[in-house]
């Protein structure tokens, strides 16, 4: 007897430009882009003014496609991406949160902002999952089923798994009422991670010889069918019994519920099908006692084909690099070869403002005399997720007060730290961890709508970082960072001839060369600007501080346009040109 699940992914990276909210301790509020699109749904057209509104919008149709296969399928929603769902669509919310408590959908928990977290400093991973405890406690408490565990990007490493392990062992001693985050969980991962040569007959194993956590590794032939592939839901099903597996996962984003106008009704209908053939369809409950099976370091579940090594993913599609021989790779991308070496650049870019924020952050709380400072760090950013999402925990019955952001700081700096100082700490440290998205290097071209919010995010960490400083009465140290911004996000396109990229040898040889790089950063969208997105992004999102470096550009005006991402060609742009952002 074959027994199938399905698990969808939620998650929308948003069209965040800049914050407009000057002050930390008031609620947050951002300038998002103006961009109108439209999806369909079977008869219906949901409009929005950007991507990321209208697939939120999408969501609560998407929702009830779920519950009329009640129980075949688990779903994880990003925190940001389901408090921009209850801002839009509380209903939708409602009935999300409630899917999840009556069992209609299996649970799976996420971190925020998605970032692939083996490419981070293990300070910001425990961060980014003692926010995930502290966001989902209220569902978990409710929650009776078994609970699944996304990595974004599935990306993987042992030392990711013991810094979720280590994270878990201080939440159990800090929250009452919630199971066993340590060992209950299971991992949601992708075949071609796992170490086995040998075709496996089941998808569950677990992580190690000695613990870890068990997991579910999806079929990625038929999850990459579910979510793009035309095979009637007979046909798929036909697939599913022909695999002839004791069990099996089929995983992919939720928007591939929203890939074609009849993608809902296809799912719906492929449910059907598989238990008409005798397969039981829920949603994914692991064996008490799977077999020990290894997991691939920097592996994850989307990787480019061409660069899998024996068929096992790595993180080449993150970094630009091949994992096997660390060569830079290219793409075709607009019809022509494109270097992937911006990926790369990119990364130490994100690299040095994480380590930079989190050192300042660090400096100024022993400056302050704060005690503990890794620890304070970490509750600081807890306390200030309450404060991003704070209308989720109102949702879920929580006070005011369990949400206030001077009353929390107060209590663990015990006034050791002026309040307001604790907020630009805060939201500094926040916001970096908003930048850390995986996005941008998911696609092949960096002129994006992704790319411009993850500079925006990192430059408003700096110049919050570097306001901090100013307060706390450390000017030096702020100025360094300002250099920081100009260096790293305003000169970009210097990066080629900076030490962190000599050595790097390309795949074909000319990925390394100069015009490679110069024509990878090219404006896709020079109708409106021929700068690279980096510096049109941190233009836009902070100018003012690049001002006071005395940085000036060629150009007069400034525009948070992009080239559009060549997943989301269908839906139904106002400009299918570019991605704009109205005034």
């Amino acid at each position: 007897m074959t027994v199938a699940s399905f698990h969808f992914h939620g998650y929308q990276p948003g069209d965040v430009l800049r914050w407009t909210e000057a002050d930390p301790l008031k609620p947050p509020r951002f300038e998002e882009r103006r961009s109108p699109v439209a999806l369909r749904i079977g008869g219906e057209r949901v409009t929005g003014r950007n991507w990321t509104d209208a697939v939120l919008r999408a969501y609560g149709r998407i929702e009830r496609v779920l519950h009329r296969a009640a129980g075949a399928a688990s779903v994880d929603v990003e925190p940001q991406t389901l408090v921009w769902l209850l801002e839009r669509d509380p209903d939708a919310y409602g009935r999300v949160v409630s899917a999840w408590r009556t069992g209609a959908a299996g649970l799976a928990i996420t971190p925020p902002f998605h970032p692939f977290l083996p490419h981070h400093h293990r300070a910001e991973r425990e961060a980014l999952f003692e926010m995930t405890f502290d966001f989902y406690a209220p569902i978990l408490r409710a929650h009776a089923g078994p609970v699944g565990l996304w990595l974004p990007e599935a990306g993987y490493t042992s030392e990711t798994l013991e810094s979720y392990l280590d994270s878990a062992g201080r939440a159990s001693t800090r929250y009452e009422d919630l199971p066993d985050l340590a060992r209950g969980p299971y991992l949601v991962l992708d075949s071609r991670q796992l170490a086995a040569e040998e075709e496996a007959t089941t998808a569950w194993g677990r992580t190690g010889l000695d613990g870890g956590l068990r997991f579910a590794a999806r079929d990625p032939g038929l999850s990459g069918e579910f979510a793009f592939g035309g095979s009637s839901a007979d046909a798929f099903a036909g697939s599913v019994v022909a695999r002839r597996m004791d069990s099996l996962l089929v995983a992919s984003d939720l928007e591939s519920l929203l890939s074609n106008p009849a993608q809902g009704d296809r799912f719906a209908e492929i449910v059907e099908g598989l238990r008409k053939r005798g397969v039981t369809v829920t949603s994914p409950a692991p064996p008490d006692r799977p077999m020990a099976a290894g997991v691939l370091d920097y592996s994850s579940w989307s990787d480019y084909d061409e660069h899998t090594l024996h068929g096992r993913t790595s993180d080449t599609r993150w970094t630009g690099l091949r994992r096997s021989d660390g060569a830079v790779v290219s793409r075709v991308h607009r019809g022509e070869p494109l270097s992937q070496l911006w990926k790369h650049a990119f990364t130490v870019l994100t690299v040095q403002v994480e380590d930079a924020i989190r050192r300042t952050a660090r400096a100024v709380l022993k400056v302050l005399d704060v005690e503990r400072r890794s620890v304070a760090l970490r509750a600081l950013a807890v306390a200030y997720g309450r404060h991003l999402f704070q209308s989720h925990f109102r949702a879920c019955g929580w006070s005011s007060s369990d949400v206030e952001f001077e009353r929390a700081a107060g209590t663990l700096l015990r006034g050791r730290v002026d309040i307001e100082v604790a907020g630009y700490l805060a939201r500094a440290y926040v916001s970096m961890l908003m930048g850390l998205r995986s996005d941008p290097r998911f696609w092949d071209g960096p002129d994006t709508r992704v790319t411009f919010q993850n500079v925006a995010c990192l430059a408003q960490a700096l110049v919050d970082a570097a306001e901090l400083c100013r307060r706390a009465g450390e000017p030096d140290r702020g100025e360094r960072l300002l250099r920081l911004l100009r260096v790293a996000l305003w000169e970009f396109p210097e990066a080629h001839g900076r030490t962190h990229v000599v050595g790097l040898h390309g795949a074909e040889g000319w990925e390394m060369t100069e015009a490679a790089w110069i024509r990878s950063l090219q404006s896709e969208v020079p109708e409106r600007s021929r700068e690279d997105v980096v510096r049109r992004a941190a233009r836009y999102s902070v100018g003012d501080a690049l001002s006071m470096l005395s940085v000036r550009s060629p150009e007069s005006g400034v525009v948070a346009d992009t080239g559009h991402i060549a997943g989301e060609s269908h839906g139904e742009w106002e400009n299918p040109d570019w991605c704009e952002h109205r005034p």
